[in-house]
Order: C-alpha cells, then sequence, then structure tokens
C-alpha cells in the first residue's frame, strides 16, 4: 500500500510532513545532529538498506535539509552536513526524545539526556508558551488565518471555531 502524498495540500503541517515525515528521514536526521555524516555510518547504525538510505539522503539533499561537501580524509567520497532547515528541524527531534521518554521508556531510566556543554546543565523540554512564558495547550490558542491560508485552511479554522475547541 503506498502512503498518500501531502504535496497538493496547503497547509504547513502536510508541506513539511512531505520533506521530514518519513520514519527513516527522521532517523537520518537524528543521527546527522549526532555528528553522522557518511553513508557507510548512517548505513550501519541505522541497519537501513542502502537503496532507502541513498533514497532518503538524496531527498534530503534536494529539499535543502542536507548538504553534500566532499570528505577532507577521502577526496572521493562525500559527507552529509545539516543545512540551516535541517537544524531548524532540531526541536521536532527534541521533542520526539521527550515524547517518547515520557510515554515509552526504557524501565532503566532515560536513554539519553540532553545538557548544555557550556554548564552542563540539563536542557528544558520543548513546551509551547505564551509570550510570558506560561506554558499553553491547544485549547489555549486560538488559530486564525494567515494571508497565506487558502480556502480549505480557512474551513479547518472555521471548523474549529464552530466546535470552540
Amino acid at each position: 500500500m503506498s502512503k498518500k502524498k501531502f504535496d497538493n495540500l496547503d497547509c504547513s503541517v502536510a508541506q513539511a510532513l512531505s520533506q521530514i515525515g518519513e520514519h527513516w528521514t527522521l532517523m537520518i536526521l537524528r543521527n546527522a545532529m549526532h555528528g553522522i555524516r557518511r553513508f557507510e555510518d548512517f548505513q550501519t547504525e541505522l541497519d537501513i538498506s542502502p537503496t532507502v538510505l541513498s533514497s532518503r539522503l538524496k531527498s534530503m539533499v534536494k529539499n535543502d535539509i542536507l548538504y553534500q561537501k566532499k570528505s577532507k580524509t577521502d577526496g572521493r567520497s562525500v559527507e552529509y552536513r545539516l543545512t540551516q532547515k535541517g537544524l531548524d528541524v532540531y526541536p521536532v527531534i527534541v521533542s520526539l526524545l521527550d515524547f517518547g521518554e515520557k510515554y515509552m521508556p526504557s524501565g532503566n531510566g532515560p536513554r539519553i539526556q540532553l545538557v548544555e556543554k557550556r554548564s552542563g546543565k540539563p536542557v528544558r523540554k520543548v513546551k509551547v508558551q505564551s509570550e510570558d512564558g506560561r506554558d499553553l495547550t491547544p485549547f489555549d490558542v486560538k488559530v486564525v488565518a494567515g494571508g497565506g491560508a487558502d480556502e480549505r485552511m480557512k474551513q479547518l479554522i472555521d471548523f474549529r471555531d464552530k466546535r470552540k475547541v
């Protein structure tokens, strides 16, 4: 069964999922954020088929999430590096990490902890907050149509408003 494509859905969440929503893409990004750069290292660490890895890396380069750079140690091979767009996915990866630790814990304590290099102190959880720092849920936020909203998005917003979510 093939997965539905979101390319024609004018929604920022759908558009983001079309580029980073596939599970191997997120795992490759996680590893790139840990400093993995070479094809062979991604393949070894993820135990992913070369065909799938090659396809995902090509897509991530095409979508400006990673870029290729010639290896300093071996002029024939390339390294995959994060672009700014790829780095901007970091809060998403951290949110998934927090979600996984909270709802699918290992039973032996945290699998991973994030600490700031400079201070050595734990990193705060990623949250949606008000301007004054209060934590917000979806029920505390009103969604309003932006200038780029199409009719379908406006209908979705209207549906939510009528439901008084």
